[in-house]
């Protein structure tokens, strides 16, 4: 009986959240806007001009949570989060924000709902005081959402989603939400953000791929420093997206030997061939980088262009007849392409289930075995990604 008082209190709590998300989004879509705490503080600075560069320097961290995203950007004791690691990171998450000297967090911002990107949200959440959250459209059925759910309804916070184009100020700096309109997977709900210190100019991309690129090129410009979308893989970074934002830095959060091959060898020879200087965690460990308001540097030393080898010690194939490049579960071979699977006409990922989360939006599903989808990646939340 306890156990189910316990489990039913969970479950208020859940859809207690759920309820206030709803009206968050209702409020934010109809131009309320809430995330200034009542001040003209953004409309003032909306009439400066961005090009006049900050007296101090903005740091922005990525922090080495392996083959996972966490990056916080410090402007004096103001400070923003974006995604915090996997599962496993949640002491390392506090740890590291301690260390910086963090007390509150006045933009936490989950750009997707995959655990290795808001795994260690949840203890964020109960170690600090955060003003805003910020989260894309989209949920999922997982552990680890719920847990962050549930961290945040503890606290009685109200997560949001966030008006597209819209300045959100640190201090000086700010950031812009170029997406919020999802798409048929996961990773292609995540937010994008550009970032904006002085001259100095920062995109942030979540596991995006090429169907965002394309939804917001429009609305892209040369950036200083890119974040590589999905660690590397080759389903993101594609050259008309790269040729749109001409980073002169690029950043790849990566873990070492991670079982999927990140990064995919085509991601790194479009970097290399355009000159970018390539910088990743799995070379570097953490990578700060300072923004001046003129300039970024760091002193992290540049990285190599060599793709990700698997944790099973074979490189990551780029053949285009190799059926699978991530890893499967235990049950399933790397050679067995007649398993029956779910895909939709122009996803990039099959399903091991019709029924999941990637493909609630979808209208029309199809099936058949991994050959006859022609799709060479699974889905990250059927294949535990």
């Amino acid at each position: 009986m306890k156990n189910s008082n316990i489990k039913s209190k969970r479950n208020s709590k859940f859809k207690a959240l759920v309820f206030l998300l709803i009206i968050s989004i209702s409020i934010y879509l109809t131009g309320c806007d809430t995330s200034d705490n009542g001040n003209n503080q953004s409309n003032n600075k909306d009439s400066l001009s961005s090009s006049i560069s900050s007296d101090k320097n903005v740091k922005i961290h990525f922090i080495n949570t392996g083959n996972s995203d966490a990056i916080l950007i410090q402007e004096g004791k103001t400070f923003s989060l974006i995604d915090g690691g996997d599962n496993d990171d949640e002491n390392l998450m506090v740890d590291y924000l301690n260390k910086q000297g963090v007390k509150d967090i006045k933009y936490l911002i989950a750009t997707h709902s995959h655990a290795d990107h808001l795994g260690g949200l949840d203890s964020v959440v109960k170690n600090f005081n955060i003003e805003n959250v910020f989260v894309s459209n989209g949920s999922a059925e997982t552990k680890s959402y719920r847990d962050f759910i549930n961290a945040l309804v503890d606290k009685d916070l109200s997560p949001s989603v966030p008006l597209e184009n819209k300045k959100f100020y640190l201090e000086d700096s700010y950031f812009e939400v170029l997406n919020t309109n999802g798409g048929d997977t996961t990773n292609e709900q995540s937010l994008v953000l550009a970032y904006t210190n002085g001259k100095d100019k920062a995109l942030f991309t979540g596991d995006a791929e090429e169907g965002t690129e394309k939804e917001i090129l429009s609305k892209l410009s040369k950036v200083d420093l890119l974040k590589v979308a999905h660690h590397g893989s080759r389903s993101s970074s594609s050259q008309a997206f790269l040729d749109k934002v001409d980073p002169e830095y690029a950043v790849l959060l990566v873990g070492k030997g991670n079982s999927y091959g990140h990064p995919h060898q085509e991601t790194m020879n479009k970097l290399e061939k355009m000159g970018v200087k390539v910088h990743r965690s799995d070379e570097c460990s953490d990578i700060i980088f300072e923004s001046t308001g003129d300039g970024v540097f760091t002193s992290c030393k540049d990285g190599s262009y060599k793709k990700g080898v698997r944790e099973d010690g074979n490189s990551e194939k780029s053949n285009n007849n190799t059926i699978k490049n991530e890893p499967l579960n235990k049950e399933q071979n790397v050679s067995n392409t007649s398993e029956i699977v779910y895909f939709t006409p122009k996803g990039k990922s099959y399903h091991s289930t019709k029924n999941c989360s990637g493909l609630s939006r979808s209208k029309k599903i199809l099936s058949g075995t991994i050959s006859e989808s022609k799709k060479n990646d699974p889905c990250d939340i059927c294949y535990g990604k």
